[in-house]
């Protein structure tokens, strides 16, 4: 990939992270008729099945490389990830969604090793999961 696509890619990454910092804003500027903690799980579902997807496409390419069947991993992971929106209780689905971040990230970790994730890919995605945990812990933390 060439510099001005991972320009692009660390543009798109840190931008999609900009809804759950929003999110966590909300809860100290409220906005009538919006509820950040809905707003953020909902969006994290999202992500996650988003993440979810990148695995499964690397897997269909990689799948000699990998550390894991990221085919099923990744749809365990993305029906959690779904399940979670589930639960009216917002701190037991932030923690779940937050462990799915975590977890997505490591298997990252692993994939990074095993040669099949570039770098700087690695190192995008450590920084925007940091970003999107902290901010999910904090809902937990205040809702």
């Amino acid at each position: 990939m060439n510099n001005k696509d991972r320009t692009l890619a660390s543009i798109l990454t840190y931008s999609g992270t900009l809804p759950f910092v929003a999110c966590v804003a909300l809860v100290f500027a409220p906005i009538a008729g919006v509820d950040g903690n809905v707003v953020a799980r909902a969006y994290a579902a999202v992500i996650l099945s988003f993440l979810c997807g990148i695995h499964w496409a690397l897997f269909l390419f990689f799948s000699e490389k990998c550390p894991n069947n990221l085919l099923i991993t990744s749809n365990g992971f993305a029906l959690l990830a779904w399940g979670s929106l589930l639960d009216q209780d917002h701190e037991t689905a932030f923690a779940l969604q937050c462990l799915c971040f975590l977890a997505l990230f490591y298997l990252d970790f692993r994939l990074r090793h095993a040669g099949v994730l570039p770098e700087w890919f690695y190192h995008l995605r450590r920084n925007a999961t940091a970003i999107v945990v902290l901010c999910l812990a904090t809902l937990a933390v205040l809702s």
